[in-house]
């Protein structure tokens, strides 16, 4: 029961928050994005003025009592202050470098402060604990945090933490930023020996044979990396040193150079992209010119780094999002 209570307070909290602050490219903090609350010095500091409250009743002492009310009016005048200190900023969503699954990527985020008074003792990042500090704000300003995919796909970025304990301390005025960022996250590249599936230019058909390159010229062995053939293991090798090889093969140029779905039978969809990422990475590496083949999409043999990006888009997106690959063409 505590569960099922826990998980529609959670689904509501969310749905407040998201109508509150929803995903945007710019935002403008006003009173409805802002938060604040007194922390832990800002308690005690309540504590001290109703003590010195009760201390001045009790012994009908004026002065002590003036007292507490100059420490109330100065917490009533640091919440309006802490307040300010973030009021009317606005932040905006910059260039975010796509990157591989596990890598981390930097998302750029501008500042812009239209107020004479400068905004001061800002914090950023994605938890209070491991935030960063922000110079002092006059005007505009730019800054960079890290953010780590552990999924391909456009980005996911989580909420980010502005925050400020800004003047006195006492209190925390915090919001929370959901920003959208048109970086896109690429399968982690896993690099096994190509495998290409053999096309004619003129006839714009695939032949049915699949081409494993270096059959017939053995060139060494490598330790086995996941995605690896099974043919390609050095099975006798294992059985005197009990270690994993691959048999690695001199390569040889097949016509086309297109880099197949269909080539990977067998494999799971997440495997496959990981495989044809490794193999992008390699060709561009390697500066050969290679097409890209998957299921409902085909992008020509091209070579450079544009061709490159369009193929790690293709794959990062493969099952996600077809209007997003053609935007990033």
């Amino acid at each position: 029961m505590k569960l099922t209570l826990k998980g529609k307070f959670d689904a509501y909290y969310q749905r407040w928050l998201n109508k509150r602050s929803p995903t945007s490219r710019s935002i403008k903090l006003t009173q409805k994005r802002i938060f604040i609350i007194p922390n832990k010095m800002g308690l005690l500091f309540l504590s001290l003025v109703v003590l010195v409250f009760v201390n001045g009743v009790n012994y009908q002492n004026n002065l002590i009592f003036s007292f507490s009310v100059l420490l109330l009016s100065i917490f009533i005048t640091a919440i309006v202050s802490t307040y300010q200190n973030l009021s009317g900023l606005v932040i905006t969503s910059g260039h975010a470098n796509s990157v591989f699954v596990g890598k981390s990527a930097h998302l750029n985020i501008g500042l812009s402060n239209s107020a004479r008074k400068n905004k001061q003792g800002l914090w950023i990042g994605f938890s209070r604990k491991n935030a960063s500090a922000i110079p002092v704000v006059d005007g505009v300003h730019q800054l960079n945090i890290t953010y780590k995919p552990n999924e391909r796909g456009p980005f996911k970025v989580p909420k980010i933490t502005l925050f400020s304990r800004y003047p006195l301390g006492i209190l925390t005025c915090w919001t929370w930023l959901r920003l959208k960022f048109d970086g896109v996250a690429y399968p982690a590249p896993v690099f096994v020996p190509y495998q290409y599936v053999g096309r004619s230019d003129q006839e714009g058909e695939e032949a049915d044979d699949i081409i494993n390159l270096g059959v017939d010229d053995f060139k060494g062995f490598r330790k086995y990396q996941p995605g690896d053939s099974l043919k390609h293991i050095a099975w006798r090798q294992f059985a005197k040193n009990d270690v994993l090889l691959t048999k690695e093969f001199e390569e040889a140029q097949a016509q086309g150079h297109w880099l197949d779905w269909k080539a990977l039978p067998g494999h799971e969809t997440e495997m496959r992209l990981q495989i044809l990422c490794g193999w992008v990475v390699r060709s561009s590496e390697e500066d050969r010119e290679f097409g890209l083949s998957l299921p409902g999409l085909d992008i020509p043999v091209g070579r450079g780094d544009h061709h490159r990006d369009t193929c790690l888009r293709a794959l990062a997106l493969y099952g996600i999002s077809s209007d997003l690959i053609s935007e990033g063409a």
